[in-house]
């Protein structure tokens, strides 16, 4: 996989999980991505971002935990589920664990709704490994 096939499958899932539920959602993507440790060379390039919304009723919340929970199967993603709550917040964190460090994590609780996450780490074709002639 490119970074940039990285880039667009990891925002295109946090757009179809944002689909899944009507409101007035904020982005706080960081488009221009991040280093990460790819397969211990260090070259490897990923994206983080998060989309948030104030929150959803109780059977609204739970609607949308299921259909992301159906979704993250449908990919064949390892899924765990966090029960969160506290005294002032009934959190559940729906989590879907993908291929190569992929991780996408849906928040419904009674403070707020929201999903973040990060891409798969791949190799950064740009990244610039030190030569000896770089070193002297």
């Amino acid at each position: 996989m490119t970074p940039e096939e990285a880039r667009t499958e990891f925002f295109g899932l946090l757009d179809e999980i944002q689909a899944m539920a009507a409101g007035d959602w904020v982005n706080e993507d960081v488009p221009a991505g991040g280093y990460c440790n790819f397969q211990g060379t260090g070259n490897g390039k990923s994206w983080a971002g998060a989309r948030t919304m104030g929150p959803l009723s109780a059977t609204e919340r739970e609607t949308l935990r299921q259909k992301v929970e159906h979704f993250y199967e449908s990919r064949r993603y390892s899924v765990k589920v966090f029960d969160q709550s506290t005294t002032t917040n009934k959190l559940i964190m729906t989590n879907g664990f993908g291929p190569d460090g992929l991780v996408i994590q849906l928040y419904t609780g009674d403070l707020g709704t929201g999903v973040d996450g990060n891409s798969s780490c791949v190799p950064d074709p740009q990244s610039h490994k030190l030569s000896h002639d770089d070193l002297q």
